[in-house]
């Protein structure tokens, strides 16, 4: 925390760069994972799914999931991130598992009334997702050299974070994101956003301006070269249009934006099947047509 607070007090009065904030997302690779897993009761459906936890650098805990295929050999590795929690991307690491990925599932902190706890929040959760990919890249069963991340709405913007700020993500892919929390919660009219506006009064152009130094808005035109999926949908209540192209406007390419007609669950079967078949492509999987047919 110690390192959080002198990196943002050395931010304050002036342009805040790339590399200035890179630097809140810093930590000791090194450090003890800590990996604990439980595994579940299968059904023979081709992979093994564990509960998981693993330390974070500064003696926090974080939980998920883990879907492991059955098989030899080393295996590419996805660090999936849901806003509403890990098991919502179950249904996307299993069929990667049946294409051959191995899947890390992180819960999210999220956002809450403070806006320094909530600053802090998202940071530890950028840095979860980068300690997953430690996590992965520690198994025998891993080619850490084919590493992807994939995250839904609050999830898909620490993920853009993430995947700007650390090097070893070879694809990534984000589900009806946005430049940033801060823009969403002063703009969004999704009565979530506005119960926040309402509820601060005042104390909202503060309270956006702590957190702010979390948007995506920093990070993402400074990603790797990478293949970038984007996926929106056009009945989403919290995530306009405008919003949606913006964010995939400011991200470097290699990118892809794709547009479906559902709500911010995204809960088409054929974003399913872009998703997997866009990771398969970029982790060189195997069956990736058959399987996401």
């Amino acid at each position: 925390m110690k390192l959080i607070l002198l990196v943002l007090v050395a931010v304050v009065g002036h342009a805040q760069t790339f590399e200035e904030l890179s630097k809140l997302y810093r930590y000791d690779p090194g450090a003890p994972l800590n990996v604990v897993t439980k595994e579940m009761e299968g059904h023979g459906g081709g992979y093994k799914l564990f509960q998981l936890q693993f330390a974070l650098p500064k003696g926090q805990t974080k939980s998920g999931f883990l879907v492991v295929p059955v098989g030899a050999g080393r295996k590419p590795g996805v660090v999936w991130m849901h806003s509403s929690g890990a098991l919502e991307m179950l249904g996307d690491a299993v069929l990667l598992a049946k294409m051959g990925a191995v899947s890390l599932l992180v819960d999210p902190e999220g956002v809450v009334e403070s806006a320094e706890q909530s600053r802090d929040r998202m940071i530890s959760d950028v840095v979860a997702l980068r300690r997953a990919a430690d996590v992965l890249q520690a198994r025998n069963d891993v080619d850490a050299s084919r590493l992807a991340l994939a995250g839904h709405s609050y999830g898909s913007m620490m993920c853009a974070t993430a995947v700007s700020v650390d090097e070893r993500f070879r694809a990534a892919v984000f589900e009806v994101g946005l430049l940033g929390m801060s823009i969403h919660i002063a703009t969004s009219p999704h009565p979530w956003a506005e119960s926040i506006r309402k509820g601060l009064g005042a104390d909202l152009p503060q309270w956006l301006k702590v957190i702010s130094v979390v948007d995506a808005k920093h990070y993402i035109g400074h990603a790797p070269s990478i293949p970038k999926m984007f996926q929106s949908a056009w009945y989403d209540p919290g995530v306009p249009r405008k919003d949606a192209e913006d964010f995939y406007n400011a991200a470097t390419g290699p990118k892809v934006l794709k547009w479906y007609d559902t709500g911010h669950d995204i809960d088409d079967i054929a974003a399913l099947a872009d998703r997997a078949r866009f990771l398969g492509k970029a982790l060189s999987l195997r069956d990736t047509e058959h399987v996401a047919a």
